[in-house]
């Protein structure tokens, strides 16, 4: 029969080919509401006619909206909609909808406008009169496509259920074309085809529905093994063949005849840059930014690009128009180049496909320039020098020529510039231990940087503030600045902060490093499962960073130790990575690049790669401080702060920035208390309190009002936390607070009637001991910690804290040097050795107490409980060092002394 494309909707019989379904013959599931889905194609020489078959049982309201309203949708300018049926069965009964009268209508041309996506398409409604719950609607049409582009080819790909995806009475796809036709057919992933059958001058390909459910993949597989399964069916012998049928539609030859504005415009290109690849990139950067993106796929639209003409004169057009816009401009140029098909979505299952141009999605330039190969791809932005020999992550492309071509792969053959580029300063001149006042600058390129120049001046303060936090989530930000670039695909921004103190004391010496690009490359993928056995893993990619340190020391940095090797350059699992490091100067300075190929590793390399990544883990860096670094607790005792002066005044700019805010006014509170300054860190938290009450705030002015020694104010702050907040832990607080102030009863009446999981049980038993503990009955205390420990009798924090309770209201003591022993073999931690200690001064074991003190003080000198207990120590033992660990130790916390009274302590 032949069909003339039009835009209105036909009423015909089904062809005489369908086989269509006789419902009375349907096995029915009372479970299922769709009874038939049912698609047949036809495949011939230059056509696909795609039937569709329907019926839904319409089981409820929802359901009689949903499936209501009817939509067919198809290309007019390539093929018909046909309807064949649409019909209500009610009891038996058939009622013919088209017989009544009622037609489809034409309502929208445009389904994906807001995409800028005009693709020709038309859309058919049909509102279905009369339709009730309990009734059962067939509708049955075909759309027939003839591709201007393809000739005599024809493609067609379904998309195929799986279990538990979708159920029905009925599902398949049947395909038939002449027995005589070339086709091809495959289903992936996962997916085994019955063999095709021929009758009667026909091949049949038939595809029972649904299938089973799918193997589950790991994440991290190819995205060719986790898409949804496919069924191609197509007439192209080969990729030879599609990129020779696309070829015709790509000729640039008189493309720029009459266009006189913009062969000036190629021409001002060619006199303004000297070399080729300058120009290329300037007629790349002239389509990217002179001509927006719109794809029009009326017409043919969809495979055919509009002419270079029409792409100029009215300023946009698809990936088509403008690969074929740039083509023409770098012949002009002398430029080699040429079309390239790529997929974006997936781009390495064009491997896996059958060739046909619907395995891709996109389409740019490839350009050959001094014997390098450089994509161009004119619907991105940011075209930039420097990462113009930066591939693409598509994986696989397909040269569109008249000679035909191959599938090839994508390579990265030049080396990768970075499309990142960061370098932080860091001032720790100050101290190890304190705050580092930090410049950061990162300069973008290409996209991301074109995309940041777009909207900069509209950018206000506090974006611009939020973006920087964006990028350095630790750092408390002081000012912003965004900088643009000589050209549109760079950026930088810089910012002023004040970041945490740079090196970690938590083993004793301060250690500056550890974590770098090639302990980060992380690479574990589960292979375990025997269907995952020979599943390649996919790397993320390709990108390139470059990230650079200085960090300025607080000494001579002779006095420094560095540990591990400055030069190192290593690759494994995809990514390589070079580092150079240099201590010179009073400065630290790394650099470190990372490159990631992209692509995927192979099964059988993957135990490979992971052994790498492990040998290239261990290649720390480490900068250590001398172990004399003065550290902050110098100023506990100090009157003078000029050596924070520059730190005072970047908090002192941070509040200035936000003074309606609390959070600036939160930081420099606590700044101001790590470095003693606890008057100051009061006035602050007032202000945070004035701008914002909550029920943390008010518990940490507390602990700044008992440094002050101020436990009146602190009791209310902890009474106040607990009226917001109702929780053990605010009780608990208070509790603490109220045995320092010799209040037993009171404590033991705050945390009295509180209750929750058994961590929070466990803490309340332990501060109903210490209760009993001040009120004179410590066995009753002690029994608390047994009966705990009977459920657990090795849980490191309850021996350490029956410990630290025997050593301090000095019960059971006899017992206590072994409990104290055996929470240092659990614990292992200095707080074990520190509560051993406390026993052995009530025991009178001085010299025991030192060593373990010393040790504890040795790795952790910021305890501050431990100086204060080491001076009592050494006052014993007639060292009269002690009272001065003893008054340093109570400058440091001038609320230890309360604690160390109620333990029977003379301060």
């Amino acid at each position: 029969m032949a069909v003339l494309a039009g835009e209105t909707p036909l009423y015909e019989s089904a062809p005489a080919w369908v086989e269509r379904v006789d419902l009375s013959e349907l096995e029915r599931d009372p479970a299922n509401t769709i009874l038939v889905a049912d698609t047949q194609i036809r495949i011939e020489k230059g056509r696909r006619w795609h039937y569709v078959d329907e019926v839904v049982r319409i089981a409820s309201a929802q359901q009689l909206t949903s499936s209501g309203t009817v939509n067919a949708v198809w290309y007019p300018d390539k093929g018909d909609l046909i309807v064949h049926d649409v019909a209500i069965v009610r009891g038996g009964e058939v009622i013919d909808v088209i017989a009544q009268g009622e037609t489809f209508e034409v309502l929208r041309r445009e389904r994906r406008l807001e995409e800028a996506v005009v693709d020709g398409s038309l859309t058919a409604t049909l509102f279905v009169p009369g339709l009730q719950i309990g009734d059962e609607l067939r509708v049955s049409y075909s759309t027939t496509l003839s591709d201007q582009a393809l000739g005599d080819e024809v493609q067609s790909q379904s998309h195929l259920w799986r279990k538990p995806e979708r159920t029905a009475d009925f599902a398949r796809v049947l395909v038939s074309w002449p027995e005589n036709l070339d086709v091809s057919y495959k289903a992936w992933p996962q997916a085994d085809l019955a063999p095709v059958e021929t009758r009667k001058g026909y091949d049949w390909l038939n595809v029972e529905l649904p299938l089973a459910e799918a193997i589950e993949m790991p994440s991290d597989a190819p995205s060719r093994f986790k898409q949804s399964t496919l069924l191609q069916v197509g007439t192209f012998a080969g990729w030879n063949e599609v990129a020779s049928a696309m070829a015709p539609h790509y000729s640039v030859e008189g493309a720029l005849d009459g266009l006189d504005d913009l062969v000036a415009r190629v021409d001002a290109i060619r006199s303004e840059n000297s070399t080729k690849l300058e120009r290329a990139v300037a007629a790349l950067e002239l389509v990217q930014s002179d001509v927006r993106y719109l794809l029009n796929g009326l017409n043919g639209g969809n495979y055919i690009p509009q002419d270079v003409a029409t792409t100029w004169d009215r300023k946009y057009g698809d990936c088509k128009a403008k690969t074929l816009i740039l083509l023409a401009l770098l012949n002009h140029l002398g430029v080699e180049a040429e079309p390239v098909l790529v997929d974006i979505d997936t781009g390495d299952g064009v491997q896996t496909s059958l060739p046909m141009p619907g395995a891709f999605d996109h389409v740019l330039v490839r350009a050959t320039i001094d014997g390098q190969l450089y994509y161009l791809d004119g619907t991105s932005i940011g075209a930039n020098i420097e990462l113009v020999g930066n591939v693409p992550d598509f994986q696989f492309a397909l040269p569109i020529r008249t000679a035909g071509a191959d599938l090839e792969p994508i390579v990265q053959v030049l080396p990768r510039a970075p499309e990142l580029k960061m370098f932080i300063t860091m001032d720790s001149s100050a101290g190890a231990d304190l705050p580092a006042l930090t410049k950061f600058e990162m300069k973008m390129f290409g996209p991301s940087a074109a995309q940041l120049n777009a909207v900069a001046d509209q950018l206000t303060d506090d974006v611009k503030r939020q973006i920087a936090r964006n990028a350095s989530e630790e750092i408390d930000i002081i000012n912003v600045e965004f900088i643009k670039g000589e050209t549109l695909g760079e950026a930088t921004l810089k910012y002023d902060g004040i970041s945490e103190a740079v090196f970690d004391f938590s083993t004793g010496r301060g250690e500056l490093g550890g974590e770098s690009a090639f302990g980060s490359i992380g690479f574990s993928p589960n292979r375990s499962r025997r269907d995952w056995r020979e599943v390649p893993v996919a790397i993320t990619g390709p990108s390139a960073t470059e990230f650079s340190s200085h960090v300025i020391l607080p000494a001579d940095s002779a006095q420094y130790e560095l540990v591990g090797e400055a030069q190192l350059e290593g690759e494994a699992a995809g990514r390589r990575v070079i580092r150079n490091a240099s201590l010179d100067d009073d400065v630290f300075a790394v650099s470190e690049t990372s490159i990631v190929r992209g692509g995927e590793i192979a099964a059988d390399q993957v135990l490979t790669e992971r052994r790498k990544v492990m040998r290239l883990a261990r290649n720390e860096l480490k900068l250590l401080a001398p172990k004399d670094t003065p550290r902050l607790w110098r100023f506990a005792q100090a009157k003078d702060r000029s050596e924070l002066a520059k730190l005072d005044a970047a908090y002192d700019q941070l509040v200035a920035f936000d003074p309606e805010k609390a959070a600036p006014y939160l930081t420099r509170s606590w700044f101001r208390y790590d470095t003693y300054d606890f008057a100051g860190a009061l006035a602050d938290m007032n202000k945070v309190i004035e701008i914002s009450g909550t029920a943390e705030y008010y518990s940490q002015r507390a602990l700044m009002h008992k440094q002050l020694l101020d436990y009146e104010a602190a009791e209310a702050d902890f009474e106040e936390a607990y009226a917001l907040d109702p929780a053990p832990d605010r009780a608990m607080e208070l509790a603490s607070l109220l045995l320092d102030m010799q209040d037993p009863v009171a404590a033991r009446d705050a945390i009295a009637y509180e209750d929750g999981d058994e961590g929070v049980r466990r803490s309340l038993a332990y501060w109903l001991a210490h209760v009993d503990g001040q009120e004179g009955k410590s066995e009753v205390g002690l029994d608390r910690f047994d009966l705990l420990l009977l459920d657990d009798p090795n849980n490191a924090s309850l021996l350490n804290n029956k410990c630290w309770f025997m050593g301090v209201w000095q019960v059971q003591l006899d017992q206590a040097a072994q409990v104290c022993t055996r929470a240092v073999e659990v614990n292992g931690t200095s707080a074990a050795q520190d509560s051993r200690a406390m026993v052995y001064y009530r025991l009178g074991r001085f010299e025991d107490a030192l060593s373990d003190l010393d040790e504890v003080l040795d790795v952790s000198p910021g305890f501050t409980t431990s100086l204060l207990l080491r001076g009592f120590v050494k006052l014993e033992l007639g060292d009269k060092e002690g009272k001065v660990e003893i008054e340093e130790a109570l400058a440091r916390s001038p609320s230890l002394a309360a604690n160390f009274r109620k333990w029977g302590f003379d301060l």
